[in-house]
């Protein structure tokens, strides 16, 4: 393996209305190779948590390690901290017609294209520190692949 690319992540919070399967659809035409997935709203605030998360997915693909087959799943099952889909979906997938957040995700700087796809008053979320709680949730969402071996 060469040097890796950082993650870039940008993480928006969609109003509700949106067709949120549409939308993913949309940027990942408009930008094949990155990854899309969108959450429950309230599954995450803080752009710099879902970014180590993201980074926790890319790294087990490169390494042939993910939770599930697609790295999309791998990142739900991480922000919902557990190894079982259906539980992932109904913890921190987004429901239809709610509001939720859109993570799209790549090695490549990601710019702002995205937003010329997204609705009005969707608002990107703000990078800061992680909390106590938030790096607890990221070692947790790491521990997983031990979890399953």
């Amino acid at each position: 393996m060469g040097a890796e690319l950082p993650v870039e992540l940008r993480c928006y919070l969609v109003p509700e209305g949106t067709d949120h399967e549409a939308l993913k659809r949309a940027v990942a035409h408009k930008w094949p190779g990155v990854l899309t997935q969108s959450a429950d709203a309230r599954a995450a605030s803080n752009e710099t948590y879902l970014r180590m998360l993201a980074s926790q997915t890319l790294a087990a693909e490169e390494v042939g390690s993910l939770l599930a087959e697609k790295p999309e799943v791998d990142l739900l099952l991480r922000l919902a901290r557990t190894t079982q889909i259906s539980e992932a979906i109904a913890n921190a997938g987004a429901k239809k017609g709610k509001a939720f957040l859109l993570l799209v995700v790549g090695r490549a700087t990601i710019g702002g294209e995205a937003e010329s796809l997204l609705p009005e008053r969707s608002v990107r979320r703000a990078s800061r520190d992680l909390t106590k709680d938030e790096l607890l949730k990221v070692e947790e969402a790491a521990l997983l692949n031990a979890a399953r071996a």
